[in-house]
């Protein structure tokens, strides 16, 4: 349901097709936070809504929030911090795809490991 990928691999094809690789990610991961939370995407967490700059903020950090939220449902204790996500980390070289694709990552291991243990993901939060 979350497929891993390389960190840097996200970020060197952002740069590479001149962030048309980013909307592409942006919208993938959003859907596959959406479908662990068993909710529809928003529209924050569609790939235009990186286009909108004042939006476009509220959207990573609403992303980094919703990434939270996964990450608690299947039992990871890595979080991810939404001013991280969406202020520090674009400004430092443009490094929140990394950031956020790490905890992506660990998001897909947890998953899988609780697939594997034949324990289910705890039922979305009212």
């Amino acid at each position: 349901m979350v497929r891993k990928q390389g960190a840097w691999g996200v970020w060197w094809l952002s740069i590479l097709t001149i962030s048309i690789y980013y909307l592409v990610w942006y919208g993938r991961v959003n859907r596959e936070l959406c479908a662990v939370l068993g909710t529809e995407v928003p529209s924050d967490g569609k790939a235009w809504s990186q286009i909108v700059p004042i939006f476009g903020i509220i959207g990573l950090a609403r992303t980094a929030e919703r990434l939270n939220l996964a990450l608690a449902q299947a039992g990871a204790t890595e979080r991810v911090s939404p001013i991280t996500a969406c202020l520090l980390a674009p400004m430092w070289f443009a490094s929140h795809p990394r950031y956020l694709q790490r905890r992506m990552n660990t998001l897909a291991d947890a998953l899988a490991a609780r697939t594997a243990a034949g324990t289910p993901v705890a039922a979305p939060a009212a």
